[in-house]
């Protein structure tokens, strides 16, 4: 049977904490302790807090998550500023880098540690040295949404010591059929259920998972880290937008994209969109400037004077239209002008 143990009464933790010494100090509070195949959960923030790991506070918050980021995923403009998902350099993709500002004073900004599975394995030698055992994991946790799912869920930013994934491909199911694709995430499950006894509201910062099979403990398990889908096994690099303007020379999270516009996620125009579309069209093209764009509501005209540079540059548009949730259909030919008529593509 698993249990899950809160470990209740941590103090505020600072820079310089001893987090194995102020866990087990809490365990001991409460007559608990760590015991062998036991999977100690506990939340990145706080390992972040001891390590002080926080952001210069004269770096505007965009400018931070770009500079705690490998590559941006999706970016979309807020009533606040600008909100990107990103590839941090903590490995996982996530909103914001995993800035964090929550449970910390107002002007403090914590930073995820860019090697958790090695915050996981300095945490799991700490604890050894003062349990006088090893029989047991580490798993730091941290807080993200997911695609297709509302609502967020903790999971395994950082492991030690137990196997991350259980893969059962060519096992027979109950009716004896293969299991053709079942690969378990065991990390971001011990990481989920130990969140259902922590959380922000309750500071409880860390949890014990106890009762997992003893199968899944293993000293030289790999980390959290290859839980982190990239190459051709990652049909997510880019969110829709970002990839069409990718395509078209615009980098999301480049002053380039920041210069043309980011989608809002608030309502837009059809006129402000079409705007966006062409800019996304002619300025990463240089000689493109001897075309231009004329019109207004669902009627747009491209012009120029190089029947190539139109036919190029109509093409462009109706690719930059796509990233808009738009279509152009091109409804009028004649020398020097294209006429578009722009709609919203079905099913946006």
């Amino acid at each position: 049977m698993i249990s899950v143990l809160p470990v209740t009464g941590v103090p505020e933790i600072t820079a310089g904490a001893d987090i194995a010494e102020v866990v087990l100090t809490a365990l001991a509070a409460t007559g608990q302790r760590i015991e062998h195949g036991d999977v100690v959960v506990v939340t990145s923030k706080i390992v972040s807090k001891a390590l002080g790991l926080i952001g210069d506070p004269t770096v505007d918050r965009p400018d931070l998550v770009l500079q705690e980021s490998t590559a941006v995923v999706a970016e979309r403009t807020t009533s606040t500023g600008y909100t990107r998902v990103v590839a941090a350099k903590a490995g996982p993709v996530m909103a914001g880098a995993g800035i964090d500002s929550s449970n910390s004073d107002d002007d403090v900004r914590l930073l995820l540690p860019h090697d958790p599975d090695a915050a996981a394995a300095e945490l799991h030698s700490t604890f050894v040295d003062q349990l006088g055992h090893q029989d047991f994991a580490v798993v730091l946790s941290d807080t993200s949404g997911r695609a297709w799912r509302s609502g967020l869920t903790d999971f395994a930013l950082g492991s030690h010591g137990l196997m991350p994934l259980e893969d059962l491909r060519g096992s027979a199911d109950t009716h004896g059929r293969d299991l053709a694709v079942t690969i378990r995430n065991i990390a971001d499950e011990v990481a989920s259920a130990a969140d259902l006894v922590k959380g922000k509201l309750d500071r409880v910062p860390a949890a014990i998972v106890r009762g997992l099979d003893a199968r899944f403990l293993r000293p030289d398990a790999p980390g959290a880290r290859t839980l982190v889908r990239s190459g051709a096994s990652d049909w997510f690099a880019l969110g829709r937008a970002e990839a069409v303007r990718d395509a078209l020379g615009v980098a999301a999270g480049s002053a380039l994209s920041m210069q043309i516009g980011i989608e809002s996620v608030h309502p837009e125009s059809l006129t402000d969109r079409v705007r966006r579309a062409w800019a996304a069209t002619t300025a990463p093209e240089e000689d493109l400037d001897e075309v231009a764009l004329d019109g207004g509501s669902d009627r747009w005209s491209v012009l120029s004077g190089d029947a190539y540079l139109l036919g190029r540059t109509v093409a462009r548009f109706q690719v930059a239209l796509a990233g808009e949730r738009l279509q152009g259909r091109v409804s009028t030919r004649s020398p020097g002008q294209v006429e578009l008529e722009i709609t919203e593509r079905p099913g946006s």
